[in-house]
């Protein structure tokens, strides 16, 4: 009993046991294959509609994907595709940062009208305005998909406010890229000869010319003549051959309080705008106040050429080339200060400009009834150009304008270089305020504008006896007599002489009439200036009025002492009032 019973009790439950295992294995992996047959199905049912594919493909002769054959095929199939994607990213992608891609958008037609009027129109938008390398390429596309989501949503500002500058790519990846500073720079950079027409604002649209000389502040210096090393091959570029910063409240920059210029050998020179300097004596707190609440940034080829990409003229401009290319005709009376005026009209939309523009036919029949006669076509002639002229340099759809952005290039249409040069930003030295100033005078940068209806230089007596006609314009270039350095120069010329015909003088070796008559005429000389201190009122009024100051003043010289403004230079004419037509 104890041999059968014994051993067999206790082994029946081991033997049992052992079976058990696998069985509750197999009934637990088949609850877990539940939950995947039911995957597979969602993922059969979601791509059910490519079945019919599937089936073509199998009816078209093809090896075995296990053979070598197969494989290899397999591979073309996959770099194949792999390659299309790849050709096909990269093209998306160059076509993404082009200006047909950026100007799809309506916001932008205003940067890509200008884009297409500017120098570097056969550049792309990424190259000025995507920073180089992967994580400028997100941030950019970042900042496009959010313009996008505002543009869907219609939460877009107009007018697009212009990109801060601070947040472009650094100019030495864009506009280094192209351009050379060493050759812009080299011996005080290259001289240039600026001639542009333009007509005047009478009835007569008289044209005339105006030359300028852009070029280094010491052209017929010797160098080094200015007493500082290299003062005299200085040119209009020295602000990017050192360290120049400039401090700022205004986003755009067109009012700047504070500039920094450091030098090689460790010295800093302050220049503070005497409208920010509440005790000269104890200028430090103003300093500090304006670098806490302003931005202050490194002066750059952007700081000047910030519209170099997007540069729009001017109305002034724009009707003066059209009426040179003949498009608008010079017969008509007063076509230049009308056109103008028409142009810096504010319209809600182009059928209201078109409107304003095509009264001025209505206009000419009231106060000139026989030129509509005589002249009709040339007046069609001038409404279709202001049309066309101002689809160029405006959208009211966006609020834009030809004065909408400003452009620091020059000082024409807006503040640009007088936001620093407008003999108001004063030294600092030791705390306190001195009397020397930013350099302001018209010669700094360029030889004093002439105007007139022809343009020559002066002549040569050992060639050709001198005889300058009233009509030339000379511009005169190289090194200033020493008499023409004193400051009061401008007031005692006279006593070097007593006639507006240089000729048979020492001053007609350099000037010609028209030289003397662009300031003579301008009403500047008739001011009393030893009255102004106490009666410059009426000493302004018997001159003809403050635009005779504005031949030599800008308007930060009256805010001096004058809240409101006083001077306004290049005011745009007030609009005419045009008929509209029934």
């Amino acid at each position: 009993m104890t041999g059968s019973t014994g051993p067999t009790g206790p082994a029946e439950p081991v033997e049992s046991a052992e079976p058990t295992e696998p069985a509750e294995s197999a009934a637990a992996d088949a609850d877990a294959a539940v939950p995947r047959v039911r995957r597979f199905r969602r993922v059969r049912r979601l791509f059910a509609p490519l079945a019919p594919v599937g089936r073509v493909l199998n009816k078209v002769p093809h090896p075995s994907l296990k053979s070598r054959r197969g494989m290899f095929v397999l591979f073309l199939l996959v770099g194949g595709v792999g390659a299309v994607a790849a050709v096909g990213g990269t093209m998306a992608v160059h076509y993404s940062e082009t200006a047909g891609f950026c100007g799809r958008c309506h916001t932008m037609d205003p940067e890509l009208k200008a884009y297409a009027m500017s120098p570097p129109k056969e550049v792309t938008c990424a190259e000025c305005h995507v920073e180089p390398g992967v994580a400028g390429f997100v941030k950019a596309k970042a900042n496009g998909t959010k313009q996008l989501l505002g543009i869907i949503t219609g939460e877009y500002p107009t007018p697009i406010p212009p990109p801060d500058h601070a947040h472009l790519p650094s100019v030495e990846d864009s506009c280094l890229e192209c351009h050379s500073l060493e050759k812009i720079t080299r011996d005080g950079g290259p001289v240039k000869l600026v001639l542009r027409p333009r007509y005047r604002l009478d009835a007569a649209n008289t044209r005339e010319t105006v030359a300028v000389m852009i070029r280094p502040a010491g052209l017929g210096q010797a160098f080094g003549a200015g007493g500082d090393g290299a003062a005299g091959v200085r040119g209009v570029h020295w602000h990017v051959e050192q360290k120049v910063t400039y401090t700022s409240g205004d986003i755009r920059a067109q009012k700047i309080d504070l500039v920094e210029i450091s030098a090689e050998d460790g010295s800093t020179k302050q220049y503070i705008a005497g409208t920010e300097v509440a005790v000269s004596t104890n200028v430090q707190p103003d300093i500090d106040r304006l670098k806490k609440t302003q931005t202050t940034q490194g002066m750059d080829c952007i700081s000047c050429h910030n519209r170099v990409g997007h540069a729009v003229p001017s109305p002034d401009r724009a009707v003066d080339e059209a009426m040179t290319a003949g498009r608008i005709s010079a017969a008509l009376p007063f076509i230049k200060r009308d056109g103008v005026a028409l142009l810096n009209g504010d319209y809600q939309d182009l059928e209201a400009a078109d409107k304003a523009f095509t009264g001025l036919r209505a206009t000419y029949a009231a106060k000139y009834p026989l030129v509509v006669k005589a002249r009709s076509t040339e007046i069609t002639g001038a409404i279709e150009e202001l049309k066309q002229v101002y689809r160029l340099i405006a959208t009211p759809a966006m609020k834009v304008q030809a004065k909408t952005y400003p452009d620091n290039l020059g000082h024409q249409t807006s503040p640009g270089c007088f936001r620093c040069h407008d003999g108001a930003h004063f030294l600092v030295e030791k705390g306190k305020i001195t009397s020397e100033k930013i350099p302001s005078a018209c010669a700094t940068c360029h030889t004093f504008p002439q105007i007139g209806p022809n343009v020559t230089t002066p002549v040569d007596p050992e060639i050709k006896p001198v005889s300058y006609p009233i009509t030339a314009v000379d511009v005169p270039i190289g090194a200033k007599p020493a008499d023409h350095k004193d400051r009061l120069y401008v007031f005692n010329h006279k006593s070097a002489t007593s006639s507006l015909k240089p000729a048979g003088t020492s001053c007609g070796t350099c000037h010609t009439p028209t030289y003397c008559a662009n300031c003579h005429n301008s009403g500047a000389v008739k001011v009393k200036h030893d009255e102004m201190l106490y009666k410059h009122t009426k000493a302004i009024t018997v001159a003809g009025g403050a635009q005779a100051c504005g031949y030599c003043h800008q308007p930060v010289y009256c805010a001096k002492c004058h809240k409101e403004p006083v001077l306004q230079p290049k005011t745009p004419p007030l609009a005419i009032k045009g008929r509209r037509v029934p």
